[in-house]
């Protein structure tokens, strides 16, 4: 599944974790954010598109069909209601580039192939695409919205002649949101031993500024890992080696910041 074909916006997102509830009918809450959010998106069906996206990525649910719901703490909804949107931004697109394929094949295409203030055509874009997906609707409906997406988180800006795009400055990660991003990537692998400059590249690759990605790991040890620096090697060893730990921990976290 492409599962891009709409975009996102961050302050949607935003906007819906302060919609947020424990524990009740994720119904409530569409019908809450189809109400309050994304009024700028057309029609109530195109807002229920990206909302599905919106949700799949950032709010936690169990159950299924009429009984799925919100979880009692949700990590994402935590940050976003002690910190502004602009500060948690860089790790929205973090969240969106680690889990959705689509979405991470085109941010490693610019980003390894332009520099900022470089500028390239949207048909570049969707040959590539095209290329690793097939020319199928869904393909070029996704590419689409998706440019859509890296402009309203400021990762492109359009220039005049159509479909050109011109490269932004990387997003920079805060220290206080840095834990956030690291749970979007290593969720995905949560392994105990992590290599820096491995990690630090697939953030680099998400459109992340290196600026002070070292100082950030130093910053939050021993809190959330340990680290070893070797001479032909830095590693972190993660003090919480499962999911449901980190979690607790950075709960614990930003209730008291």
């Amino acid at each position: 599944m492409i599962g891009l074909d709409f975009p996102i916006k961050p302050q949607w997102i935003h906007d819906i974790h302060q919609l947020w509830a424990p524990n009740e009918p994720i119904s409530n809450l569409i019908s809450r954010s189809l109400v309050s959010t994304m009024q700028e998106l057309g029609g109530e069906k195109t807002r229920r598109n990206s909302l599905s996206i919106l949700l799949r990525h950032y709010v936690a649910t169990e159950g299924s069909g009429n009984a799925r719901h919100t979880i009692d703490k949700d990590v994402w909804v935590a940050y976003s209601q002690k910190h502004a949107v602009t500060s948690l931004a860089p790790a929205y697109l973090v969240q969106l580039v680690a889990h959705n394929a689509l979405a991470s094949d085109t941010i490693r295409f610019i980003t390894r192939r332009y520099k900022t203030g470089d500028t390239f055509k949207s048909e570049e874009l969707k040959h590539h695409i095209i290329g690793k997906y097939g020319e199928r609707k869904v393909v070029t409906n996704a590419v689409s919205a998706f440019l859509r997406t890296m402009q309203y988180f400021s990762v492109l800006e359009p220039v005049k002649a159509a479909g050109e795009y011109r490269v932004c400055e990387r997003l920079t990660l805060s220290a206080e949101i840095f834990p956030l991003a690291f749970y979007a990537l290593w969720s995905l692998n949560p392994v105990p031993q992590i290599d820096f400059d491995t990690f630090n590249r697939l953030l680099i690759d998400s459109f992340i500024s290196d600026d002070n990605l070292d100082d950030y790991w130093k910053r939050h040890q021993p809190a959330l890992w340990t680290i070893s620096e070797r001479v032909d090697a830095r590693f972190a060893i993660v003090k919480y080696p499962d999911i449901e730990n980190l979690e607790s921990t950075l709960l614990n976290s930003v209730s008291q910041s």
